[in-house]
């Protein structure tokens, strides 16, 4: 299915709709008994710059695409699984209030879609991931108590897998009656993002890579996104990396990584990558064992997104968001989230990848 036509901002908007997703994996009979005592979802959140509608199990839009350019494949395929999905609100506004009926510019190709929820509940994606992450804590009380979750999966796509781990804590921290069972990141920087190793001019940021230099570009006419910039530099990228351990001890993690570009020779700390977040940040191959406690890995030749495969001509089932292998890598991992602290630890980790 293609996309209908987009300004250049909502371009970008969606190709980074990084949110990925918080899986809450509301699971059927398929699924493990993790959450034998309560009701369990999955929760797809969006990264930055994404506008994502909120959708139900039962409900999303009913024209266009019907949970927006990021999860519209993930959820139907999630759903046709047996696990019950709900896509977390995203807009690209720091203080906007979500409409029921969202404005032209913000829309998207996608509209009719369920009552849209109050910003404090709306994660704000061009906002760093600690007041982002409160947004989705807050999103996630609220599944809470008006569909009685009360354990989640979280499925994130790029920076929403940084909005998800502080959206995490926060959770841990306030005395919610929701856990966490599992966490998916699909093309998420775990390490350092290629945009923010300097120098950042666009031809040396991507090295060279055409699509890359394109949202770069892009990125430059949207002031908000440099403080995300600025968060990914050493001095605070690294201490909050490290206030992260212990976050996500009993939190089996699958990290996918998408690798469709390559260079000969070029730079190890970018390539392979998926046009936007490369290889070994998306794998997480730096970081400790004290803060990604558990981890399993896979890597695709696939692109950040749908718009970027779209965008160097491949078909819209070559972007790790809308690819049935990685559907089934998602899915695996969500049923067997119950028994995966037992399994061997690092599967697939750091670069060669089991098959689903």
């Amino acid at each position: 299915m293609r996309s209908a036509p987009i300004s250049s901002r909502m371009w970008w908007v969606m190709v980074l709709g990084l949110a990925t997703a918080l899986g809450l994996a509301g699971c059927a009979a398929s699924t493990d008994s993790g959450a034998s005592d309560g009701k369990r979802a999955v929760v797809l959140v969006s990264g930055v710059a994404s506008v994502t509608p909120f959708t139900t199990p039962q409900a999303a839009c009913t024209s266009g695409l019907s949970a927006g350019n990021t999860w519209t494949f993930m959820r139907d395929y999630l759903i046709t699984e047996g696990f019950e999905v709900y896509t977390a609100p995203a807009m690209d506004h720091v203080d906007q209030t979500v409409p029921t009926a969202l404005p032209d510019e913000l829309r998207g190709p996608f509209e009719g879609c369920p009552e849209q929820l109050p910003r404090e509940s709306t994660i704000t994606s061009i906002d760093v991931p600690e007041a982002a992450g409160e947004r989705l804590a807050n999103f996630l009380t609220f599944l809470n108590s008006e569909y009685g979750v009360t354990s989640v999966d979280v499925v994130a796509h790029s920076l929403g897998g940084l909005f998800s781990r502080n959206g995490i804590r926060e959770v841990q921290q306030s005395g919610s009656p929701v856990t966490i069972h599992s966490l998916t990141t699909l093309g998420s920087p775990w390490e350092a993002v290629m945009l923010a190793i300097p120098p950042f001019r666009p031809k040396k940021a991507c090295d060279g890579l055409p699509v890359c230099m394109e949202v770069v570009r892009e990125l430059e006419q949207i002031k908000e996104v440099r403080g995300i910039v600025e968060f990914f530099q050493p001095d605070k990228f690294g201490p909050w990396t490290e206030a992260q351990a212990g976050v996500l001890d009993g939190i089996p993690v699958t990290l996918v990584a998408g690798t469709m570009f390559t260079k000969p020779g070029g730079d190890p700390r970018k390539w392979p990558n998926d046009g936007l977040i490369q290889e070994r940040a998306a794998l997480g191959m730096s970081i400790p064992d004290s803060v990604l406690p558990q981890r399993s890995c896979y890597a695709f030749p696939f692109a950040h997104s749908m718009l970027v495969a779209t965008r160097v001509g491949a078909p819209e089932s070559q972007a790790i968001t809308w690819n049935e292998r990685v559907g089934s890598v998602v899915a695996n991992g969500l049923r067997t989230a119950g028994t995966a602290n037992q399994a061997p630890n690092r599967l697939g980790c750091p670069g060669v990848s089991p098959k689903p």
